[in-house]
């Protein structure tokens, strides 16, 4: 039967285990009160023991083990814990004292077994950025996760010093195991797809935040411009993101933190790095990195998102092999009904050619001549920036059949804009060219060598559409592993 139970904590004081409730043979959980964080935890019945997972709080050893003593006939021998706790908790000195095995979840092992019997609990790395790490804890049985504090289900959760980036790739890992029940480590366990709940909540704030820092708006203006619809907080307005979340968000994207996160730079002896500029008023970065994340898997390179243009410098452009540019020159700090400003500096154009010439590889890609200065950049790319048509259906043709770049391409039609870009045909060569519907004609690709590196030029990619089309992503694929040197597969 799985039914629930109301308890008092006893001894005097105010209530503070509110909720009691078995939600499958043998599981148990344990939900406090708001003064207690709305913290969860719980138990297991196994064949042999009763295992804790996480401390119970406001609540002392004693009185807990007698609660859990009513539904667990097993005594209890180990706690296993989310997150490691405060040493000197008199609750977890007190299960120790009585012979409680205690295993913290960022050091334990990947699979336990308890007894002879069915009791196998699996315990899966988390990573969110925290110190010291944590664990989630997957019974795959009867498919139920204790996610600990990677999933926080009311009231708020907290972004202080947390990498939400690797907390969003935490949360992707644990939905794949596939559970039934998702036990979050505070807040009500009852809702539905609460990893995913939790995931779109980081992403679509990420993405409100990462699009005010494309147009160059200032912290102040992008914290009055948040507002996430009511569905991705679970106790609204309690979980409403603070002055200081947006604040931490808006770090994580700008420099110094980005264009590598908090790991830092990459290392030596890594599989090709790539320093990857998106996103301005007119495309958003969402999308963007959606479009390209697939060519990168692909071709095994790892990309380093930006949406700062500070992040374009000579230092960074020294950590990478390839440069990515998805990104107009304009941005708009003042708001959109005000004059636009160019981003690039003339030092910043240098670093950009310093780094092919010295045999960097440049996927210029879509809008990434528009409106730029003129100057060395541009220069550079071998083209200039003359104007696009509407959002329709055209055709792209392959004009170079022969080239890397192009191999496997067949022409095609996509939905897009028809950008009609002026080139140096004395310095690039032209690979493709679209055709509208109106007999339009215009450069649709180009790539060239430039001193030790290469850079090639592809103007499609407006819209997400665009970007996942077969043969551009084929485009993109073969764009990327050219401009990194890459051996002719023929």
């Amino acid at each position: 039967m799985i039914g629930c139970l109301f308890v008092a904590a006893g001894g005097g004081s105010a209530r503070a285990l509110d909720f009691v409730q078995q939600i499958a043979p043998g599981v148990h959980l344990a939900g406090f009160a708001d003064r207690f964080g709305s913290a969860n935890c719980g138990w297991i019945e196994l064949e042999d023991r009763t295992v804790l997972i996480d401390l119970p709080h406001g609540i002392g050893a004693e009185a807990f083990l007698a609660i859990v003593a009513r539904t667990s006939s097993k005594p209890v021998r180990s706690l296993l814990l989310t997150s490691a706790p405060d040493p000197e908790n008199q609750t977890l000195q007190a299960l120790r004292a009585r012979g409680v095995e205690v295993i913290e979840g960022g050091a334990a092992r990947r699979e336990i077994s308890f007894g002879n019997g069915p009791g196998l609990i699996e315990a899966i790395p988390c990573d969110d950025g925290l110190e010291p790490p944590a664990a989630a804890f997957y019974l795959p049985r009867e498919r139920i996760l204790f996610a600990g504090r990677m999933v926080i289900h009311g009231p708020r959760a907290d972004l202080t010093g947390r990498d939400t980036l690797a907390w969003t790739a935490t949360l992707r890992k644990l939905k794949q195991l596939g559970a039934k029940r998702v036990v979050p480590g505070y807040g009500s366990w009852e809702g539905e797809d609460l990893l995913g709940r939790q995931m779109g909540y980081l992403a679509e704030l990420r993405r409100q935040v990462a699009y005010g820092i494309c147009l160059g708006l200032p912290l102040k203006e992008i914290r009055k411009g948040i507002l996430l619809p009511a569905s991705y907080y679970a106790w609204p307005p309690y979980g409403e993101p603070t002055a200081e979340d947006i604040e931490h968000l808006f770090r994580e994207q700008t420099i110094p933190t980005a264009p590598f996160g908090q790991q830092g730079p990459p290392g030596q002896g890594q599989r090709p790095q790539a320093l990857v500029l998106i996103g301005d008023r007119f495309h958003e970065p969402e999308h963007i990195q959606a479009g390209l994340e697939p060519v990168f898997k692909a071709t095994g390179v790892t990309p380093h998102f930006a949406v700062d243009v500070r992040a374009l410098s000579a230092e960074n452009l020294a950590r990478v092999q390839l440069l990515v540019v998805l990104k107009d020159g304009m941005l708009w700090p003042e708001g959109n009904d005000r004059p636009y400003r160019q981003w690039m500096t003339m030092e910043q154009q240098k670093a950009v050619v310093e780094f092919v010439e010295a045999g960097g590889g440049f996927l210029n890609l879509h809008n990434s001549m528009g409106l730029y200065p003129e100057g060395p950049y541009l220069d550079l790319v071998g083209g200039r920036y003359q104007g696009h048509g509407p959002l329709e259906r055209f055709g792209v043709e392959v004009v170079d059949g022969e080239h890397p770049v192009t191999r496997g391409v067949n022409s095609f039609f996509m939905a897009d804009e028809q950008h009609t870009p002026s080139y140096d045909a004395q310095k690039v060569g032209l690979l493709l060219r679209n055709r509208s519907d109106q007999g339009r004609v215009a450069a649709a690709g180009w790539a060239y060598q430039a001193g030790r590196g290469r850079l090639c030029h592809l103007a499609n990619g407006h819209t997400r559409e665009s970007l996942d089309h077969r043969m551009f992503q084929r485009l993109m694929r073969n764009a990327v592993k050219w401009c990194l040197g890459a051996p002719d597969p023929r």
